[in-house]
């Protein structure tokens, strides 16, 4: 949950620094299709942190545990899930078109 999280927020935030810094005049006004797109993100961003205290209390209560998968292959797939939906999303984030 933490990787999804942390790797959608690297659109807005490399959308945010390639305007800021690469993309001329701050003023330019945001194309509609970006707008919604970060809107997007940022909704699934709330959804994923208000999920957070559902997820520590069904694993407080250990349901959905198994004792035979070993903690490093849990940690393995968080690290896999954050690289490569952070490779996505930045990807995303500067071949992205304006609309003109």
């Amino acid at each position: 949950l933490f990787a999804i999280l942390g790797a959608s927020s690297l659109f807005n935030t490399a959308k945010i620094l390639q305007r800021e810094f690469f993309g001329g005049a701050v003023d330019d006004v945001m194309s509609e299709k970006l707008a919604e797109r970060m809107l997007k993100i940022v909704n699934g961003e709330l959804l994923a942190m208000a999920s957070i205290p559902l997820m520590a209390t069904l694993m407080s209560r250990g349901i959905g545990y198994n004792e035979s998968i070993p903690w490093q292959i849990g940690a393995g797939v968080t690290g896999f899930l954050f690289v490569g939906l952070g490779g996505k999303y930045v990807v995303e984030a500067i071949t992205w078109k304006e609309d003109v």
